[in-house]
């Protein structure tokens, strides 16, 4: 049974964890699925959404400490781990927070240690009030070498990154909407149409907008405001959005945007 199932509904991509007995727990064969669908959904000309899911009764409780053995597919074949180079689970991370289309996150259940790396690398996460998010890795003295320990401060602030991360502190999704780390948290008979509604704003929006907001709001976080004026000029001068005058005649038209996403 293939561990990452993905489907296409209209413009819209779902991926989904699918190792239910465990807990969704990232396992290199569920990685390498993972970075297998974003790859083809950053090329599919017509996406302009994913959604990001687990099967069952989680999201994802953390990476599957007896399911890492060797990588199993030709993308790492002759690559020496660490270094200069990112491992497996930093390049998912990095996959999704560059991905030029919004990614939706789906969360139920446990999103623990590097399943929460994955929330927090996603655009806009939406829960359940009971979801229990944190990060484990501390009682089991390990690394939290993904991206964690940039993601979250930048998130919830420093004081909340270290206590959350010395204590290994698991918070409900009511908790984490009211620390910011979460869009939502609602009553799970609401999840899906909580997520729907977001999904289906987000598929009618400009992509073509979305992906540059994404980048500037990434590659300026931690500029000073003169170089991200500079860094914004670059863009514009350098990117074309074809649903610009779209999106102005709309406006002066008094009616809703048609966008294309290009």
């Amino acid at each position: 049974m293939a561990q990452v199932l993905a489907e296409t509904d209209g413009v819209v991509r779902r991926i989904v964890l699918n190792h239910p007995e465990r807990l969704n727990s990232l396992s290199h064969e569920m990685v390498d699925g993972l970075l297998d669908e974003l790859d083809a959904a950053a090329a599919d000309e017509d996406c302009r959404v994913v959604v990001l899911s687990g099967a069952g009764r989680a999201f994802c409780a953390g990476d599957d400490l007896k399911g890492m053995g060797r990588w199993p597919s030709k993308r790492w074949k002759g690559r020496k781990m660490g270094g200069g180079l990112p491992v497996p689970q930093q390049l998912l991370i990095k996959t999704l927070r560059e991905l030029p289309v919004p990614v939706v996150a789906r969360l139920h259940g446990h999103v623990l240690g590097m399943g929460l790396d994955t929330a927090l690398a996603c655009d806009i996460r939406i829960c359940t009030e009971d979801t229990q998010l944190g990060d484990p890795r501390a009682d089991r003295a390990l690394y939290a070498a993904t991206g964690m320990l940039y993601q979250l401060p930048r998130i919830v602030g420093y004081g909340r990154a270290l206590e959350m991360m010395l204590l290994a502190e698991r918070i409900s999704g009511v908790e984490a909407q009211q620390r910011g780390l979460v869009y939502r948290a609602v009553h799970e008979d609401q999840l899906d149409a909580a997520v729907g509604e977001v999904v289906t704003q987000l598929s009618q929006s400009a992509t073509k907008s979305l992906a540059v907001i994404k980048q500037q709001l990434r590659e300026q976080l931690d500029l000073d405001y003169a170089q991200a004026i500079v860094h914004s000029n670059a863009i514009r001068s350098t990117v074309a959005i074809e649903d610009g005058p779209e999106g102005i005649l709309a406006f002066n038209e008094k009616r809703d945007p048609r966008f294309t996403g290009r």
